[in-house]
Protein backbone atom coordinates (compact mmCIF):
# COMPACT_ATOMS: atom_id res chain seq x y z
CA UNK A 1 0.00 0.00 0.00
CA UNK A 2 2.68 2.45 -1.11
CA UNK A 3 2.94 5.09 -3.22
CA UNK A 4 4.12 3.56 -6.93
CA UNK A 5 4.64 4.84 -10.53
CA UNK A 6 1.37 3.86 -12.46
CA UNK A 7 2.91 1.06 -14.36
CA UNK A 8 3.90 -0.55 -11.24
CA UNK A 9 0.41 -0.22 -9.87
CA UNK A 10 -0.34 -1.58 -12.84
CA UNK A 11 1.48 -4.67 -12.69
CA UNK A 12 0.46 -5.20 -8.42
CA UNK A 13 -0.57 -8.56 -7.95
CA UNK A 14 -3.75 -8.30 -6.37
CA UNK A 15 -4.66 -5.86 -8.95
CA UNK A 16 -5.23 -8.31 -12.34
CA UNK A 17 -5.64 -5.68 -15.13
CA UNK A 18 -8.53 -6.25 -18.22
CA UNK A 19 -6.57 -8.12 -21.51
CA UNK A 20 -8.02 -5.41 -23.65
CA UNK A 21 -7.88 -1.99 -21.68
CA UNK A 22 -10.09 -0.33 -24.53
CA UNK A 23 -13.00 -1.93 -23.09
CA UNK A 24 -15.92 0.20 -21.19
CA UNK A 25 -16.56 0.16 -17.86
CA UNK A 26 -19.74 1.88 -16.65
CA UNK A 27 -20.96 2.77 -12.81
CA UNK A 28 -24.60 2.62 -12.16
CA UNK A 29 -25.46 5.52 -9.65
CA UNK A 30 -28.94 7.41 -8.53
CA UNK A 31 -29.68 11.09 -9.45
CA UNK A 32 -28.02 12.29 -6.09
CA UNK A 33 -24.98 10.77 -6.49
CA UNK A 34 -24.96 12.37 -10.13
CA UNK A 35 -25.39 15.47 -9.01
CA UNK A 36 -22.44 15.02 -6.40
CA UNK A 37 -20.46 14.02 -8.97
CA UNK A 38 -20.92 16.87 -11.26
CA UNK A 39 -20.92 19.29 -8.41
CA UNK A 40 -17.93 18.25 -6.65
CA UNK A 41 -16.09 16.96 -9.54
CA UNK A 42 -14.93 14.21 -6.96
CA UNK A 43 -14.78 10.37 -6.91
CA UNK A 44 -16.09 9.00 -4.29
CA UNK A 45 -14.77 6.08 -2.43
CA UNK A 46 -17.02 4.11 0.35
CA UNK A 47 -15.77 2.33 2.78
CA UNK A 48 -15.32 -1.77 2.54
CA UNK A 49 -17.10 -2.65 5.08
CA UNK A 50 -20.43 -0.56 4.52
CA UNK A 51 -20.71 -1.67 1.41
CA UNK A 52 -23.68 -3.66 2.51
CA UNK A 53 -22.20 -7.45 2.11
CA UNK A 54 -20.67 -8.94 5.13
CA UNK A 55 -18.46 -11.00 3.49
CA UNK A 56 -16.22 -8.21 1.98
CA UNK A 57 -12.71 -8.54 3.02
CA UNK A 58 -13.19 -11.75 4.42
CA UNK A 59 -11.05 -14.80 4.06
CA UNK A 60 -11.43 -18.22 2.27
CA UNK A 61 -11.92 -21.46 4.79
CA UNK A 62 -8.49 -22.87 3.57
CA UNK A 63 -6.74 -19.88 4.32
CA UNK A 64 -8.28 -19.80 7.35
CA UNK A 65 -7.04 -23.11 8.42
CA UNK A 66 -3.41 -22.43 7.18
CA UNK A 67 -3.24 -19.20 8.88
CA UNK A 68 -4.25 -21.06 12.36
CA UNK A 69 -2.01 -23.67 11.91
CA UNK A 70 0.93 -21.44 11.56
CA UNK A 71 0.44 -19.30 14.20
CA UNK A 72 -0.75 -21.79 16.65
CA UNK A 73 3.18 -22.99 15.85
CA UNK A 74 4.54 -19.74 15.89
CA UNK A 75 2.17 -16.99 17.75
CA UNK A 76 -0.36 -19.13 20.44
CA UNK A 77 -1.53 -16.07 21.68
CA UNK A 78 -2.90 -14.42 18.40
CA UNK A 79 -4.96 -16.90 16.63
CA UNK A 80 -8.27 -16.12 18.95
CA UNK A 81 -7.27 -12.60 17.70
CA UNK A 82 -7.41 -12.35 13.92
CA UNK A 83 -10.63 -12.82 12.59
CA UNK A 84 -11.20 -9.50 15.20
CA UNK A 85 -7.88 -8.06 13.62
CA UNK A 86 -8.71 -8.60 10.10
CA UNK A 87 -12.74 -7.60 10.60
CA UNK A 88 -11.14 -4.58 12.07
CA UNK A 89 -9.03 -4.03 8.87
CA UNK A 90 -12.20 -3.43 6.80
CA UNK A 91 -12.53 0.03 7.83
CA UNK A 92 -9.04 0.98 6.74
CA UNK A 93 -9.82 0.63 2.90
CA UNK A 94 -11.74 2.69 0.51
CA UNK A 95 -13.47 1.46 -2.45
CA UNK A 96 -15.41 2.38 -6.19
CA UNK A 97 -17.19 -0.66 -7.75
CA UNK A 98 -17.46 -0.47 -11.78
CA UNK A 99 -18.75 -2.59 -14.18
CA UNK A 100 -16.73 -4.03 -16.46
CA UNK A 101 -18.22 -4.61 -20.57
CA UNK A 102 -18.79 -3.20 -23.83
CA UNK A 103 -22.70 -3.19 -23.45
CA UNK A 104 -25.06 -2.07 -20.51
CA UNK A 105 -26.16 -4.89 -17.76
CA UNK A 106 -29.55 -4.79 -17.11
CA UNK A 107 -28.59 -7.36 -14.17
CA UNK A 108 -26.89 -3.50 -12.79
CA UNK A 109 -30.20 -1.26 -13.95
CA UNK A 110 -31.78 -3.31 -11.77
CA UNK A 111 -29.58 -3.83 -8.63
CA UNK A 112 -28.50 -0.16 -8.75
CA UNK A 113 -30.78 1.73 -9.67
CA UNK A 114 -33.88 -0.01 -8.26
CA UNK A 115 -36.71 3.07 -8.16
CA UNK A 116 -35.76 3.49 -12.59
CA UNK A 117 -34.17 6.66 -11.66
CA UNK A 118 -30.48 6.13 -12.26
CA UNK A 119 -27.53 7.03 -14.89
CA UNK A 120 -24.85 5.09 -16.41
CA UNK A 121 -21.40 7.03 -15.86
CA UNK A 122 -19.46 5.19 -19.44
CA UNK A 123 -15.88 5.51 -20.39
CA UNK A 124 -12.65 3.15 -20.99
CA UNK A 125 -11.15 1.02 -18.73
CA UNK A 126 -8.26 2.90 -20.26
CA UNK A 127 -9.56 6.20 -19.19
CA UNK A 128 -10.69 5.35 -15.63
CA UNK A 129 -7.03 4.30 -15.46
CA UNK A 130 -6.01 7.91 -16.96
CA UNK A 131 -8.20 9.47 -14.47
CA UNK A 132 -6.47 8.46 -11.24
CA UNK A 133 -3.03 8.29 -12.32
CA UNK A 134 -2.75 11.61 -9.96
CA UNK A 135 -3.80 9.44 -6.71
CA UNK A 136 -0.51 7.58 -6.37
CA UNK A 137 -2.29 5.53 -3.13
CA UNK A 138 -5.36 4.95 -5.64
CA UNK A 139 -4.90 0.93 -6.90
CA UNK A 140 -7.27 -0.60 -10.09
CA UNK A 141 -7.67 -3.90 -10.77
CA UNK A 142 -10.16 -6.71 -11.85
CA UNK A 143 -12.13 -8.54 -8.88
CA UNK A 144 -11.49 -12.00 -8.58
CA UNK A 145 -14.22 -14.18 -8.43
CA UNK A 146 -13.55 -18.00 -6.19
CA UNK A 147 -15.67 -20.29 -4.22
CA UNK A 148 -14.34 -19.57 -0.43
CA UNK A 149 -15.32 -22.91 0.37
CA UNK A 150 -12.75 -24.76 -2.13
CA UNK A 151 -10.40 -22.12 -3.20
CA UNK A 152 -7.92 -19.66 -1.27
CA UNK A 153 -5.75 -16.38 -2.49
CA UNK A 154 -2.19 -15.93 -1.77
CA UNK A 155 -1.08 -14.51 1.52
CA UNK A 156 1.17 -11.30 2.48
CA UNK A 157 -0.84 -8.15 1.27
CA UNK A 158 -3.80 -6.56 3.10
CA UNK A 159 -5.44 -5.92 -0.96
CA UNK A 160 -5.87 -9.68 -1.25
CA UNK A 161 -9.38 -9.83 0.84
CA UNK A 162 -10.52 -6.39 -0.71
CA UNK A 163 -10.20 -7.82 -4.41
CA UNK A 164 -11.55 -10.92 -4.57
CA UNK A 165 -15.49 -11.63 -3.97
CA UNK A 166 -17.37 -14.87 -3.75
CA UNK A 167 -18.63 -16.08 -7.08
CA UNK A 168 -21.96 -15.74 -6.89
CA UNK A 169 -21.21 -12.14 -7.41
CA UNK A 170 -19.37 -12.66 -10.80
CA UNK A 171 -21.96 -11.14 -13.07
CA UNK A 172 -20.65 -7.94 -11.87
CA UNK A 173 -17.65 -8.37 -13.55
CA UNK A 174 -16.21 -5.68 -11.08
CA UNK A 175 -14.30 -3.61 -11.92
CA UNK A 176 -12.44 -2.00 -8.07
CA UNK A 177 -10.48 0.81 -7.10
CA UNK A 178 -9.24 0.46 -3.64
CA UNK A 179 -7.22 2.57 -0.98
CA UNK A 180 -6.30 2.57 2.20
CA UNK A 181 -7.03 5.44 4.41
CA UNK A 182 -5.99 4.92 8.41
CA UNK A 183 -5.81 8.77 9.76
CA UNK A 184 -8.46 7.73 12.04
CA UNK A 185 -8.26 3.78 11.85
CA UNK A 186 -6.76 4.29 15.77
CA UNK A 187 -9.49 6.18 16.92
CA UNK A 188 -12.29 3.92 15.47
CA UNK A 189 -13.64 6.90 14.12
CA UNK A 190 -12.85 6.61 10.39
CA UNK A 191 -15.02 8.44 7.88
CA UNK A 192 -17.89 6.57 5.67
CA UNK A 193 -16.42 7.63 2.66
CA UNK A 194 -13.58 9.42 0.75
CA UNK A 195 -13.15 11.29 -2.14
CA UNK A 196 -10.48 11.86 -4.92
CA UNK A 197 -10.38 14.82 -7.60
CA UNK A 198 -11.97 13.69 -11.39
CA UNK A 199 -11.90 15.39 -14.26
CA UNK A 200 -15.42 14.81 -15.18
CA UNK A 201 -14.85 16.25 -18.72
CA UNK A 202 -11.92 14.53 -19.50
CA UNK A 203 -12.58 11.16 -19.13
CA UNK A 204 -16.52 10.64 -18.81
CA UNK A 205 -17.51 9.25 -22.76
CA UNK A 206 -21.40 9.01 -21.90
CA UNK A 207 -24.04 9.55 -19.82
CA UNK A 208 -26.67 6.75 -20.00
CA UNK A 209 -29.97 7.13 -19.06
CA UNK A 210 -32.22 4.33 -17.22
CA UNK A 211 -34.05 1.98 -19.86
CA UNK A 212 -36.69 1.91 -17.24
CA UNK A 213 -37.09 6.27 -16.23
CA UNK A 214 -39.66 7.51 -17.85
CA UNK A 215 -39.43 9.94 -20.65
CA UNK A 216 -39.31 13.45 -18.95
CA UNK A 217 -36.39 11.80 -16.49
CA UNK A 218 -33.88 12.38 -19.68
CA UNK A 219 -35.01 15.97 -19.58
CA UNK A 220 -34.19 15.92 -15.84
CA UNK A 221 -30.79 14.79 -16.61
CA UNK A 222 -30.31 16.86 -19.13
CA UNK A 223 -31.14 19.82 -16.73
CA UNK A 224 -28.88 18.95 -14.56
CA UNK A 225 -26.02 18.36 -16.60
CA UNK A 226 -26.58 21.53 -18.21
CA UNK A 227 -26.29 23.34 -14.70
CA UNK A 228 -23.00 21.27 -13.46
CA UNK A 229 -21.23 20.20 -16.04
CA UNK A 230 -22.53 21.79 -19.87
CA UNK A 231 -19.70 20.39 -21.67
CA UNK A 232 -21.31 16.93 -20.96
CA UNK A 233 -24.61 17.81 -22.15
CA UNK A 234 -23.78 16.57 -25.54
CA UNK A 235 -22.95 13.14 -24.02
CA UNK A 236 -26.06 12.47 -22.66
CA UNK A 237 -27.56 9.18 -23.94
CA UNK A 238 -30.68 7.04 -23.63
CA UNK A 239 -30.05 3.75 -23.23
CA UNK A 240 -30.20 1.22 -25.86
CA UNK A 241 -32.33 -1.04 -23.95
CA UNK A 242 -35.35 1.66 -24.64
CA UNK A 243 -35.21 0.33 -28.53
CA UNK A 244 -38.14 -0.28 -29.71
CA UNK A 245 -38.87 -4.02 -30.19
CA UNK A 246 -38.83 -5.53 -33.35
CA UNK A 247 -41.29 -8.52 -34.59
Amino acid sequence: MSDQPLEDKLAHPCFPQPQDRSVKVWRYIDLPKLIWLLEKRKLYLSRLDLLGDSHEGSTPGLNVQARNEFFSKHVPSIVDKMPEINRQLRTSVYVSCWCLGNDESEAMWRLYCPDSRGVAIQLTYESLVDSIAHEPFLHIGCVRYIDYEKDWFPEGNAYYPVMHKRIAFSHEREIRLATSFMENYHSGTQPAGISVDWDIEKHIEALCVDPYAPDWYQEVVVAVTQKFAPNLKQRILRSRMRADPRY
